[in-house]
């Protein structure tokens, strides 16, 4: 890569994906794979995003996006992503479109059994 060279999706695969976090490996916030994510409008306005964090954006304008699937389009690993994400998260310029529920453990059973019910129609 030149120095003049822009940053593009596949010269980020190239960078140890440490060294786009700082080192940091984990996001204070609770996300998982199915965590979906929005560009928030007022995103396009901030000035001084990583080229990662540019692209990350840029994927989640207009469509919500998972973690697993940001983690595709970037290859990069999702841990990556998730500390990526808490970032856009801590500046606003990303919203949770279905936040993760504290409460695990519960199950929704209605939801089971019409997932049960449209797989046997299969």
């Amino acid at each position: 890569m030149t120095p003049d060279s822009s940053w593009s999706d596949s010269s980020l695969r190239d960078v140890r994906p440490y060294t786009l976090t700082g080192g940091r490996t984990s996001s204070p916030h609770p996300l998982d794979l199915t965590t979906c994510l929005l560009a928030r409008p007022s995103a396009r306005s901030l000035s001084g995003l990583s080229p990662e964090s540019e692209s990350l954006l840029v994927h989640c304008s207009g469509t919500m996006r998972s973690i697993a699937e940001i983690a595709g389009l970037l290859q990069q690993p999702a841990q990556i992503v998730k500390v990526l994400v808490g970032d856009l998260l801590d500046c606003d310029a990303l919203e949770l479109a279905n936040p993760v529920s504290s409460a695990r453990g519960i199950v929704d059973t209605e939801l089971l059994e019409a997932l049960l019910e449209g797989l046997q129609r299969l």
